[in-house]
C-alpha cells in the first residue's frame, strides 16, 4: 500500500461545527482547528483524518477530565473485538468492512444505513459499533520505546503520554512506562517484527502483571503477513513503525482484526 493512500486514510475527528481553515497545517500535518471543537459519535459523517497520534491523546484526554475521558487503549479495543467475535455480538461471524471511498461512517449518508449496513456492526444490527473494520484506522495508545524520530515527530504531547521522556532505545521501558493511559511494548535491540512479536510473547508468559488482554497473541499465529483471525495483516510493531493502530481502512480489503501503526501524517 503506497505511502500516499495510508496519510488519506487515517482517522478525522468530526463535530457539529469546524471552526478554522481545515487547509492550515502545522508541522506534521495537523489540521489547525480550533480548541473549542469537539468530538461527536455520529453515522453519515466523514471521519476525522490527518491529525497526529500526540494530538490525538490530548484532544482525548482533554475532552472530559471529570469522566477521565483517554484515547483508547489496545486493550480496551481488544474488549471490543472479544464482545463483537462472542456469542453476544457476531458468534463468529466475520464483520462486513466499509470500503466507503469518502470515509464515510457506517458506510452511506441514507438515513436508514445503519440499518441497511447492519452487517458492518459488531452486534449485527443498528445498536452496534461500526467500521471495527474498514473506514479508517481506530488509534489506540500503544507504541514501542525503540528511539525512532517518528516517537518524537508524531508522539508529543502537552499531556501525559510518557514516550516523550524516553527518545533513547529502551528495551526495558515496558516494564516500567505503561500507564491507566497508555501501553508500551516491548523492543530489541534487533527492532524486527519477529524479534519484537517473540518478545512480547514472552513478556506475556513471563513478566507479573503483563497478561494477555490486547486482542494480538489471542487473534493472530504470526508477527507479519495474514497470520490474524480472518486472514488478516498482524504486523507487530517495528523500527519507524512504532504506534499501533487497529482495524484496517477501505484500502485494505482483507485486514479485520489487525496489529498495525503508522508512520505518516497522523
Amino acid at each position: 500500500m503506497s505511502m500516499e493512500k495510508r496519510d488519506n486514510e487515517e482517522s478525522e475527528w468530526k463535530s457539529e461545527t469546524l471552526s478554522g481553515s481545515t487547509t492550515d497545517m502545522d508541522a506534521v500535518g495537523n489540521k489547525a482547528i480550533s480548541s473549542t471543537i469537539r468530538a461527536v459519535s455520529k453515522p453519515r459523517v466523514s471521519s476525522w483524518r490527518y491529525i497526529s497520534i500526540g494530538k490525538s491523546y490530548d484532544n482525548s484526554y482533554n475532552y472530559d477530565r471529570s469522566k477521565e475521558s483517554h484515547l483508547m487503549k489496545n486493550s480496551e479495543w481488544g474488549a471490543v473485538v472479544y464482545l463483537a467475535h462472542s456469542q453476544y455480538g457476531r458468534n463468529g461471524t466475520k464483520i462486513t468492512q466499509n470500503n466507503n471511498s469518502s470515509y464515510i461512517t457506517a458506510g452511506g449518508t441514507d438515513e436508514k444505513i445503519l440499518t441497511t449496513n447492519a452487517d458492518q456492526s459488531t452486534t449485527g444490527n443498528e445498536s452496534g459499533i461500526y467500521d471495527l473494520s474498514g473506514g479508517v484506522w481506530e488509534r489506540v495508545t500503544g507504541y514501542i520505546t525503540n528511539g525512532n524520530e517518528n516517537l518524537k515527530i508524531y508522539g508529543l504531547t502537552t499531556v501525559s503520554f510518557p514516550l516523550v521522556s524516553t527518545f533513547s532505545q529502551n528495551t526495558e521501558a515496558y516494564k516500567t512506562l505503561s500507564t491507566k493511559y497508555s501501553t508500551v511494548y516491548p523492543v530489541t535491540t534487533e527492532d524486527t517484527r519477529q524479534k519484537n512479536g517473540e518478545a512480547y510473547k514472552n513478556a506475556n508468559e513471563s513478566e507479573e502483571n503483563y497478561g494477555y488482554g490486547d486482542a494480538i497473541l489471542e487473534t493472530s499465529t504470526g508477527y507479519e503477513a495474514t497470520t490474524s483471525w480472518f486472514k488478516a495483516y498482524s504486523n507487530i510493531l517495528f523500527t519507524n513503525e512504532g504506534f499501533m493502530i487497529r482495524g484496517g481502512s477501505i484500502y485494505d480489503r482483507k485486514w479485520k482484526f489487525c496489529i498495525q501503526y503508522f508512520e505518516g501524517t497522523l
